[in-house]
This record gives structure tokens, sequence and C-alpha cells, in this order.
């Protein structure tokens, strides 16, 4: 999550829902960070809130992410109205269509195969945005998931490493958002 003093609220919550070490959804929504605002969490509860409601997922197991402007009102009205066709494009080959639904300016996705153990693994990625490019705000997210056999502590330790020499090491003006996001 950002390393900036100030964390957007769906910093707050997803953190609060990992602490299982699991995610089984992701919602992102861009054009307003959901930070500063008196009710940001109960905002960011209620997205995880929709996405129980129209797949069944729990809400610990939802992480949620938001980029944009900081400081303005965020209702729940507009994400609620798109959920079902939302829903209604869920599937198994949507990496490309939920990499253009958060990208800034480039499409950036990723996917690699390794055997671990004669057992073929897979770990793919989507991301946006690269820092606080003023005047036009680019969050960094990054949302990453793998099928392998892995715990989720040995999983975030590997994460955490890794970042230290790849997110960690970019700079662009200095400034980190209060929304940054590596997720796995």
């Amino acid at each position: 999550h950002t390393q900036n003093l100030v964390q957007g609220a769906p910093i707050l919550v997803t953190q609060k829902h990992q602490e299982n070490g699991y995610a089984r959804a992701v919602i992102v929504n861009s054009g307003n960070a959901n930070t500063c605002n008196a009710n940001g969490i109960e905002i960011a509860e209620g997205m995880c809130a929709l996405v129980r409601e129209y797949t069944g997922i729990r809400e610990e197991d939802v992480a949620v992410a938001s980029t944009g402007v900081i400081g303005q009102p965020l209702s729940l009205q507009p994400i609620s109205d798109g959920m079902q066709s939302l829903v209604d494009a869920l599937s198994a080959d949507g990496s490309v269509d939920a990499a253009n639904a958060i990208m800034t300016t480039l499409l950036k996705q990723f996917a690699v195969e390794f055997e671990v153990d004669g057992v073929l693994c897979s770990i793919g990625g989507i991301a946006k945005g690269s820092g606080m490019i003023h005047p036009n705000m680019a969050t960094m997210l990054a949302f990453l998931t793998t099928d392998c056999a892995i715990s989720p502590e040995m999983l975030r330790e590997a994460l955490l490493e890794d970042v230290q020499d790849s997110f960690n090491m970019v700079s662009v003006d200095g400034d980190t958002s209060t929304n940054d996001m590596a997720l796995i």
C-alpha cells in the first residue's frame, strides 16, 4: 500500500479485508480517490457490499481501490447502477478489459507460466499509473493473481521483497499517491 502518510479509505478497507491473506475480487473506480471524505470508509465498504450482493463473494474477500480527485464526495449510486453490467462482463478472458478499464495512458498487463514440482502454475497482472503527475493524478495500482499453491504469508513476503526492487525504485515526480496499491 501507499507510503504516503495520508491513506485513502480504499487502502484502509483493503488492509482490513486482507488480514486473512485472501482476495477473490477487486472493485476499482476512477475519477474520485475516496480520500479525505467524511464517509470514505462507508463508501469503500459499500463498494465491497455491492460485490457481495451481485456475486456472493464475502466483503472480507474483496479489495477496493480508487483513483482520482482527492477530497470530493463519492456516491455509491453510479457504482450500484453499473454493477450488473460489470458482473455480466466477467470472464476468464477478461484481463484485457480490466486492464483497459483501469489504465491511465497505456495498457499494462502480463502473464507468466512456470513449473513447481512438475505442476504448471501461472501469475498474471494488470496495472495503471505511475505517480502523482500534476495536474493529472495517476495513482499506481497493480493487481496480481496466481493459481500457485503458496501460503498467503509466503506470497506476501515475496511481494514485499519484490516491490523493493521494482515499484519502490521508480519515481516520476517525487510524490506518492494516497491510494497507491500493489495487491497479489
